[in-house]
């Protein structure tokens, strides 16, 4: 057990003794949820949720990096994600079941839609399913994702992103996140879709908000030079700079303190760096 485990249940030991046995039964509840929650391996990958984020978190995740062991998130954080993915579930089911009751819905199977692709030249592939969902990997681009699903909707074919979120922020929804639109540019990119149909459910309620999204070559070159980029930081074994503005839901901030202060390099000056032709400094 790590030293901040330790502690954490120190401190919670010294004040049990203080506590209803109602507020014990919770707080134990919440450690078990945690504890559940807590193993880590790392995805030595790109993530398409964490892509627009700081480089130096996607570095530390491309390297395979540990996240800080006194990381330790919250229970009720744990558990709003995991009903997400119920919602997730649930709503998936509905869209399938669609074609069977004359709705023109039609559930396309992921699977066949990546064999499709790599005859074109794309370089996905399928790892596994996971429920309804398959996890994909794309080789050019070092991505590991799985996308909500891939519909055919009135003759147009739309890759399916659902996201949900509690009633203040999804009163307010006008149009998609601008992470949730960059996250779906790095689908269309794996996936040959330029389509994307977000769809935001209110987590209290469970009304629903669609935005259909056309995925354009501008938005893809954005992105790929973003992931270039972040490659050529990986290859030439040089750690990004710490972008301080985004620090505060980190999982890596010990060993980003750590790494200390570090230089911004162009892509062309990495690619000198990566043939020996330029010097890394320090």
């Amino acid at each position: 057990m790590s030293d901040a485990y330790k502690d954490l249940f120190s401190f919670i030991k010294k004040t049990e003794e203080s506590q209803t046995i109602e507020s014990q039964f919770l707080n134990d509840l919440d450690r078990t949820i945690q504890l559940s929650n807590h193993s880590h391996v790392p995805s030595k990958s790109i993530k398409p949720a964490s892509l627009g984020g700081c480089y130096r978190h996607q570095w530390f995740m491309l390297t395979g990096a540990k996240p800080d062991p006194s990381n330790i998130e919250r229970a009720d954080n744990i558990t709003i994600a995991e009903s997400g993915r119920d919602r997730h579930s649930r709503l998936q089911a509905y869209i399938m079941s669609a074609q069977s009751l004359g709705i023109p819905i039609e559930w396309l199977d992921p699977e066949e839609e990546v064999r499709k692709i790599q005859t074109i030249g794309i370089n996905t592939s399928v790892k596994r399913r996971d429920g309804h969902e398959v996890l994909c990997w794309n080789e050019d681009y070092q991505v590991s994702f799985k996308c909500d699903g891939i519909i055919r909707y009135r003759g147009i074919k739309m890759i399916l992103e659902i996201k949900t979120e509690d009633h203040f922020k999804w009163i307010q929804r006008f149009s998609p996140e601008p992470a949730h639109k960059f996250q779906a540019v790095l689908y269309s990119i794996c996936l040959g879709i330029d389509t994307v149909l977000f769809l935001y459910e209110n987590r209290n309620y469970t009304t629903r908000k669609a935005y259909k999204v056309t995925i354009t070559d501008a938005d893809k070159d954005q992105v790929i030079q973003r992931i270039i980029h972040l490659l050529a930081y990986q290859r030439a074994n040089i750690v990004p700079p710490e972008e301080k503005e985004k620090c505060i839901y980190c999982r890596y901030k010990s060993i980003c303190k750590a790494t200390g202060s570090s230089k911004a390099y162009t892509l062309e000056e990495l690619q000198k760096i990566i043939a020996g032709e330029g010097n890394e400094v320090k």
